[in-house]
């Protein structure tokens, strides 16, 4: 990457997404210039279009305000991978506020592919930025990573990006090699950044599995491990168990000596958390910014805790 800083980071709160989201935007443009270019090239693009059944995003350019290295506050970035999150309605951006705003912790929104537009150098340099400036990010849930990501051939696999994949696989790949952040990811979160780091998944576990555990849309018991930092078994009970909810049908294919541990199993066996062994991210199959109770909230205050510890 050139060591000449060709990007700045912009707040872009147009008033029409629940917290302001981010955009780099070049030296020789304004920030609606970029918001622009990132909107006109999204138009362009057939598999995005698909994604947003192809009606463009309505963000209007206003509420630019540069992203200040000075002014610097706790910041957490949510990588945005649905439409909804492009509105005043997504119950996960919430669901994820709500708890943050208690911790002091200000959200923002990172687009879909926000890199649409930018040559490769530029995409890297945003990715340094992003590690720079967001000392906490989330890799939310969401649809089925690309199987081609971890060399299989999709064959359980739904409503499949493999652009959106790949950058945030990435952008993932790229902030954990920073380690200057602490990564949060939930389910397919979970998933898009151990396939980033290495790892396969199992595509369909009704299909491999089985259904002795309703994974789809249900809530079960998982039993929770010793673990380097033992972020999740510090709010653990004595029996070892937490009863999360669940909504998904592939998951995580844990293996050893990679760069994560296993932290907790469903009682057939499927990986539902890992942890980082550095004590940097924790990978969770479950959805605590939805469990609305105390211990959905604890889970997420429990990982800026550990965050502030590295």
């Amino acid at each position: 990457m050139s060591t000449t800083q060709t990007l700045r980071l912009y707040e872009w709160d147009s008033g029409a997404t629940l917290a302001p989201m981010v955009l780099p935007v070049r030296h020789d443009e304004t920030p609606e210039q970029a918001a622009f270019r990132y909107l006109t090239e999204l138009s362009k693009n057939a598999c995005m279009m698909n994604l947003f059944e192809n009606k463009l995003p309505q963000l209007p350019l206003r509420g630019f305000s540069l992203l200040e290295e000075a002014s610097w506050e706790p910041r957490v970035l949510m990588i945005a991978n649905l439409p909804y999150d492009y509105s005043l309605h997504s119950p996960r951006v919430l669901g994820f506020q709500k708890v943050f705003s208690v911790a002091k912790e200000r959200s923002f929104i990172l687009p879909i592919n926000v890199n649409l537009g930018l040559t490769c150098e530029e995409t890297k340099e945003l990715f340094a930025l992003i590690s720079k400036h967001f000392p906490f990010m989330v890799a939310m849930g969401g649809d089925d990573v690309d199987p081609s990501l971890y060399k299989q051939i999709n064959e359980h696999c739904r409503k499949v990006i493999p652009g959106r994949d790949q950058f945030e696989a990435s952008l993932i790949r790229s902030y954990v090699e920073q380690e200057n952040g602490f990564l949060l990811g939930i389910c397919r979160g979970s998933q898009i950044a151990s396939v980033a780091l290495g790892y396969e998944l199992i595509q369909d576990l009704p299909h491999q599995v089985g259904n002795t555990v309703a994974h789809a849309n249900d809530w079960h018991p998982i039993e929770i491990q010793n673990t380097q930092h033992n972020i999740l078994k510090s709010i653990t009970p004595a029996d070892g168990q937490l009863i999360v909810n669940s909504i998904h049908h592939q998951s995580v294919v844990y293996r050893e000596g990679g760069l994560l541990e296993i932290a907790a199993r469903a009682p057939d066996g499927v990986t539902e958390a890992t942890e980082f062994k550095n004590g940097r991210g924790l990978l969770l199959q479950f959805h605590p910014e939805l469990m609305n109770n105390d211990l959905g909230a604890e889970i997420l205050l429990r990982a800026l805790a550990q965050r502030k510890r590295g």
